[in-house]
């Protein structure tokens, strides 16, 4: 859930950014089609872009924006281990209401769209007194007091505008409607709306976007040779009725004056088509806001230099175990020295385990720990040491050769959480073989971040102490 709000504000954020700079600069102006076009860009950038991490985009140099990224993870992380926390502990989390009242919101909203939408198709189909075929679209003539509205290819008008001399103005409006596929916009922006309910400028671009269309059916009734000043008149009479489909695109829309200004206003100077440029230095900013700050060349040295230094691991596939205490053959198969040097006991207690915070890559990095975020088990060491004992106490409640013995394995913890390159550090094998069985059965990890918020592989050192002491 707090994937989904951090989501959510992300792409708020790249909406505003887009939206009020075409409020100021294209608005007013009469190329109807284009500005169109802007606003689903907007919505669809508006989607997409929080996805889009472009490193080499990053202002790595700026101390500024490297604090602010490394804010925001330690904010996200922050949030993460708090919604675990309470899950399992049970007890209360702001971040959890917070993610539970917006899931809610979405459901809500997400609810009442589909009443709209059903609502409006059986306004269509059930009450008409006949329908007929015209061209791509089908009129559906009906005996009640509705207001006329189209709706993908279906046009719904009563039989008194029907038989009015307006008929033609008004099914030349609704077509123009379906034949720019303006309901198709009003889906995407339904979609925007559910995800960022909450957000006032997502309702006013959606009310320019229909003002917008409303400008181009305008525009296309016109061009068909319409009078303007019968066309304008019959505007004005048609906006006493009432509408009632947010879904639907109206013939009299509840916006008329702005429709008249645009009829009347000259059309705009072609050299200001060039202002709808601002959206490519408006997205670069956005990526760059987005983009992971990359750590300096020298940093990369050092890390570089840090994984060299990781010997090979040894696997199940590359060393067998045999009974007994196996002792670490660095020379011959890599296999790394365990985290603390001190020769494992059989009488060490099975919860006494690795900190989390000071194994990095198997590698003491106490000096580099600004660099990187540990993996994590799902719930935190707590949750890892319970899950060791439950394992522990049902392998020798089975009966196992591992009974009494310790081992101490590795493994990695790839970028998605799941596990592999599992091996033994030191101890014995019987109890190694035990162990490699409980690690396969963990559920997924948090991945090890860098610190510049970069999702790393990470490595992990277990002690497992088959013993009921």
């Amino acid at each position: 859930m707090i994937t989904i709000l951090v989501y959510s504000l992300k792409s708020a954020l790249v909406l505003a950014l887009l939206y009020l700079p075409y409020t100021l600069m294209l608005r007013q102006e009469s190329f109807f089609k284009m500005n169109r076009a802007t606003l689903l860009a907007i919505l669809v950038l508006a989607l997409a872009l929080p996805f889009c991490d472009i490193p080499s985009l990053a202002i790595d140099e700026q101390p500024a924006v490297y604090e602010v990224h490394h804010r925001m993870m330690l904010m996200v992380q922050d949030a993460n281990q708090a919604t675990s926390e309470s899950q399992v502990s049970g007890s209360f989390s702001w971040f959890v209401l917070i993610a539970t009242i917006y899931i809610i919101g979405v459901a809500i909203v997400l609810g009442i769209r589909i009443w709209q939408l059903l609502r409006i198709r059986r306004q269509i189909r059930y009450g008409s007194l006949w329908n007929e075929k015209q061209g791509d679209a089908t009129v559906y003539c009906h005996i009640d007091d509705v207001a006329p509205f189209s709706w993908m290819r279906s046009i719904v008008i009563n039989e008194k505008d029907y038989q009015t001399d307006g008929c033609r103005e008004i099914l030349l409006h609704e077509k123009a409607h379906i034949f720019y596929c303006h309901s198709l916009d009003i889906l995407l922006l339904t979609f925007v709306e559910t995800l960022q309910w909450w957000n006032p400028l997502v309702y006013m671009l959606g009310s320019s976007l229909r003002d917008v269309h409303e400008y181009e059916a305008d525009n296309h009734v016109l061009q068909q040779g319409i009078s303007m000043n019968n066309y304008q008149a019959l505007l004005v009479k048609k906006a006493l009725a009432n509408t009632s489909y947010a879904f639907a695109n109206n013939f009299n829309h509840s916006l008329v004056k702005k429709r008249l200004y645009m009829m009347n206003h000259p059309k705009s100077n072609p050299w200001l088509r060039s202002k709808v440029l601002y959206i490519l230095p408006m997205t670069l900013i956005v990526l760059t806001a987005f983009a992971t700050p990359k750590l300096n060349e020298v940093v990369k040295t050092v890390v570089e230099e840090i994984k060299e230094s990781v010997p090979e691991n040894v696997t199940a596939e590359t060393i067998e175990p045999t009974a007994g205490n196996m002792k670490p053959t660095t020379a011959k198969t890599g296999i790394p020295s365990p985290l603390h040097q001190d020769k494992p006991v059989a009488g060490d207690a099975v919860t006494d385990l690795p900190e989390a915070d000071s194994c990095v890559n198997n590698v003491h990095l106490n000096e580099y720990q600004n660099l990187y975020q540990t993996p994590e088990f799902p719930g935190g060491m707590e949750a890892l040491k319970a899950f060791v004992q439950q394992h522990v106490t049902q392998t020798l409640h089975e009966g196992t050769l591992a009974a009494g013995r310790q081992a101490y394995v590795q493994f990695r913890i790839k970028k998605d959480g799941t596990i592999d390159d599992i091996g033994l550090v030191s101890g014995d094998g019987e109890a190694y073989r035990e162990a490699i069985k409980m690690v396969e059965q963990m559920p997924q990890w948090t991945p090890a971040r860098k610190r510049n918020g970069e999702i790393a592989d990470g490595y992990f050192v277990l002690a497992v102490n088959y013993s009921d002491e």
